[in-house]
């Protein structure tokens, strides 16, 4: 009697994942979005207290996905075998220490050797942990909550670059630094009570198991009169091994997408810049800003889109979306000099492209993959992530400093999402969808 009551008494508590998936926001929203999306505030103070370019501080992200490109190999295994708890609040407590370390740079050899450090943090939380936390606590809507989670980062971004640019105004960089450092030190404790490796941890199944488990009992009592259903173990162990996994056509053509991908995502960071060498911009001083404010609008809105529809649409929504980034990037290179609109429609339509890596590119492995080995081949995926964050700046800023021309830059970034396309439309026709979800 006793155990018929703890079971109705547990079914009656909201579900432990919606915590998980509390605590992720708060480390992506914030440690993440402080080190990664709210960095460039910080290149000009420092660079004038160093006495060298924001060009020359502008490396910093440069030296972080260095590090991430190093570590990636490490996390997939780490996420396998070490608790969740330790790799997400570990990473927000390196975060938050290396912020105090950057605070106290007096040396740009001081700064860079934050930025390495910081690598290690932000991507683990930027690639690895939430796609493949949550893949274990939900079997239902798990890109829903990658994409809910991952928006976080584009409400980060916004919030506390607002916030530091106020606080580097009135205090200074050094101070800023410190503050964000017990911001992100009070996500430590949040994600150690709130995270938990596997359902299995909290005597729990995977959320939406039950309903899986029931369809193909249905469908096996429709087709041969015996039920397919499976236990939370049985889907915690769905997919084939990392070695398997290397040898498929899939693998190559998810690294390709994952690269081209991330090798676009230059648009961004140089909207600003842009916007301010136009006519336009000149006689609109904030509209570069506002630009660049407008296309993080539209990645919080596509993540969460791309997150609702990723299990219905996966192939037919990545596509689209990325046909709109390269339709928002040839708008910004030929029609944003004639008027201001232009420059707004650009960003909101590049941003809508910004938005999708980070959601679709952990779905296209789940699909492919399975969950079993999901951290370890996901941390291979990510790698090619990290080399075209670490290469694009190098590539496309050596580009415009020889040329002077922003045009060849976005003309180059337009083809290579048409090549993007391409990688879909193949990984579509020519490899095999392994996930039932």
């Amino acid at each position: 009697m006793a155990t018929t009551h703890e079971s109705a008494g547990a079914a009656r508590r909201p579900f432990f994942g919606f915590l998980v998936v509390f605590a992720l926001i708060c480390a992506i929203g914030m440690p993440m979005a402080i080190a990664l999306d709210a960095a460039g505030i910080f290149y000009t103070p420092i660079a004038k207290t160093l006495h060298v370019s924001s060009g020359v501080t502008s490396y910093y992200t440069s030296f972080l996905w260095g590090a991430g490109l190093i570590a990636l190999p490490f996390m997939g295994k780490m996420l396998d075998h070490v608790d969740s708890r330790v790799c997400v609040a570990g990473s927000c407590a390196v975060i938050a220490i290396d912020f105090v370390w950057l605070s106290f740079a007096t040396e740009l050899w001081m700064y860079f050797l934050g930025a390495f450090v910081m690598g290690f943090g932000v991507v683990m939380l930027n690639l690895m942990a939430p796609s493949t936390i949550i893949n274990r606590w939900f079997v239902e809507r798990a890109g829903f909550f990658v994409g809910l989670v991952m928006a976080f980062a584009g409400v980060g971004g916004l919030v506390f670059s607002t916030l530091g640019g106020w606080l580097i105004l009135e205090f200074g960089w050094q101070a800023t630094y410190r503050i964000f450092a017990c911001v992100c030190a009070a996500t430590v404790p949040i994600c150690w009570f709130c995270i938990r490796s596997y359902p299995k941890d909290k005597g729990l199944e995977p959320y939406g198991l039950a309903e899986l488990e029931a369809q193909e009992a249905r469908q096996g009592d429709g087709s041969s009169g015996q039920a397919v259903g499976g236990s939370a173990e049985d889907c915690e162990d769905e997919g084939i091994t990392a070695k398997e996994a290397y040898h498929t056509l899939a693998f190559p053509l998810i690294m390709a997408l994952a690269f081209l991908m991330n090798f676009c995502m230059y648009t961004y960071y140089i909207i600003p810049s842009y916007v301010d060498s136009l006519s336009v911009g000149a006689a609109w001083p904030m509209l570069g800003a506002m630009a660049a404010s407008t296309a993080m609008g539209a990645q919080i809105a596509s993540k969460l889109g791309m997150g609702a529809l990723s299990s219905k649409i996966p192939y037919l929504g990545t596509i689209v979306c990325i046909a709109i980034g390269a339709t928002g990037v040839l708008t910004l290179c030929f029609l944003g000099p004639l008027a201001a609109v232009f420059v707004f429609a650009g960003a909101a339509l590049y941003g809508i492209f910004h938005g999708t890596t980070n959601v679709m590119l952990p779905e296209f492995s789940e699909f492919s993959f399975g969950r079993a080995h999901y951290a370890h081949i996901y941390s291979r995926i990510s790698m090619a992530a990290c080399a075209g964050n670490l290469a694009t700046g190098f590539i496309w800023g050596t580009v415009i400093r020889l040329t002077g021309s922003y045009t060849i830059v976005f003309s180059g970034i337009a083809c290579l999402m048409a090549v993007a396309i391409c990688v879909v439309l193949l990984l579509k026709l020519k490899t095999k969808r392994l996930s039932p979800s």
